[in-house]
């Protein structure tokens, strides 16, 4: 997760400093399009699985694998953004734990 240094405002444009790890700049340097948004501002959760369950947001083992992730938490924080160039779902699969609330 990059952390925001500075935000220069111009006219019609922003520029932006961030702090990334080796591993974020690499997985954006050749990229010319990112979308960029507040950690807190997952605020929707959803609820995911494996393949083959219904009302759920599904993920395939191989994806899961690709990413590194052993364990598949139920309750993710989610959030639907909507650019120029379309909507997208952003999931948080691990990571920065936000407050889940439990009713027993």
């Amino acid at each position: 997760m990059a952390n925001l240094l500075n935000i220069d405002l111009k006219k019609n444009t922003a520029l932006v400093t961030l702090e990334l790890t080796e591993e974020e700049y690499h997985n954006i340097k050749s990229q010319r399009n990112l979308l960029v948004v507040p950690i807190n501002a997952l605020s929707d959760f959803l609820t995911t699985g494996r393949l083959g369950n219904s009302n759920r947001v599904m993920l395939p083992n191989k994806i899961l694998k690709k990413g590194g992730i052993e364990t598949l938490r139920k309750k993710v924080p989610s959030n639907i953004f909507k650019t120029k160039n379309g909507k997208f779902l952003v999931i948080q699969l691990e990571g920065y734990a936000l407050e889940i609330p439990e009713f027993k």
